[in-house]
């Protein structure tokens, strides 16, 4: 875990996310689940070459689920489930303004996806975005990595984003270099070790791929501050919408490895 990272209960986490649900958009006029909204683009499009049109789609801790609906266009279906009810009316809301049919959305828990199983056959992709970071212990994050693998067919995918402790390091040590000052973690996430994720990944699935979003990290969280000092930087700063589109328009390399906090994982289900 990055040193000193400070993390609240299960209920703490719940109730920010509660209270972050109470309006569509914050002050800024950004998403409270994406509040950057080129930083979620890029993960959504590093994980749409992995989905097929016949895929059963299974998106857990779907927040305002935008992104579900995203996926929902190339896929047979999708569900999305989160555990604050304002997000699941704001999601179906969302659907219902798009006239998706083949989504829908329902409270669920990430640390108890049984009724999910109850209701479903094992689904084709089960996704996560920032799902296993908001729970309060190793411990909680290990007993969701089963859920979830649970929910996967055998040879089916798992495509999951978090948040990487190696890179938020990486990330923090270029901008000490670039004269700027760190960026702490939000009490409510406990960021995961990469190897530690995949050792304990390693018992449901195989590795398959890993795209890394490095490139997006450094031109908004080091390139971008370092640009617009003494000003704040912003997350819906033209230079990130520029570099969301190189990354996602572009064949990027692993250059960026090192601050990449945010790459998605590829895993495919054991049989």
């Amino acid at each position: 875990m990055v040193e000193n990272q400070e993390t609240r209960s299960l209920a703490e986490v719940r109730e920010f996310w509660v209270r972050s649900a109470e309006a569509a958009v914050d002050g800024q006029g950004l998403r409270p689940t994406a509040r950057d909204p080129y930083l979620q683009a890029a993960v959504e499009s590093a994980m749409e070459p992995y989905l097929h049109r016949a895929d059963r789609v299974l998106d857990v801790g779907c927040g305002d689920g935008l992104s579900s609906l995203r996926f929902a266009e190339q896929v047979e279906s999708v569900v999305g489930l989160d555990y604050v009810d304002a997000f699941v009316e704001r999601a179906t809301v969302h659907a219902a303004a798009r006239s998706s049919e083949n989504v829908a959305f329902g409270h669920g828990d990430v640390l108890d996806l049984s009724p999910i199983r109850a209701a479903h056959q094992p689904f084709d992709v089960v996704i996560t975005i920032r799902c296993l970071i908001n729970l309060a212990s190793w411990e909680n994050q290990l007993q969701g990595l089963a859920e979830l693998a649970a929910c996967v067919r055998p040879g089916g995918l798992f495509l999951s984003s978090e948040g990487w402790t190696d890179g938020f390091q990486g990330m923090n040590l270029r901008r000490h270099r670039a004269g700027l000052g760190p960026i702490a973690v939000v009490p409510y996430n406990r960021l995961l070790e990469r190897e530690s994720f995949e050792q304990a990944a390693g018992a449901y699935f195989e590795l398959v791929d890993y795209v890394s979003l490095g490139f997006y990290i450094f031109m908004s969280r080091v390139m971008q501050p370092r640009l617009v000092a003494p000003e704040a930087p912003r997350h819906d700063h033209p230079l990130n919408r520029a570099a969301a589109e190189l990354q996602c328009e572009c064949v990027l390399g692993d250059e960026f490895l090192d601050c990449d906090y945010a790459g998605v994982y590829v895993y495919r289900r054991k049989g």
